[in-house]
């Protein structure tokens, strides 16, 4: 059997204008979680290395 590896980005823009309205994402198992304020974009990289379906939450 081959186990699979894969790279996976995760790219969120907050297109609010609004100087207190930030925006969260999160990926539990995964221990991803982070912050955008507005008119910013953030990324994160992972690997994609358990087979499943995750929740995400924003």
């Amino acid at each position: 059997a081959v186990k699979w590896n894969i790279d996976k980005a995760i790219i969120l823009t907050n297109l609010d204008k609004i100087e207190d309205l930030t925006h969260g994402w999160a990926m539990p198992k995964y221990d991803i979680n982070f912050t955008v304020s507005p008119l910013e974009t953030k990324s994160v990289t992972f690997i994609a290395d358990k087979p499943g379906v995750f929740w995400c939450y924003c």
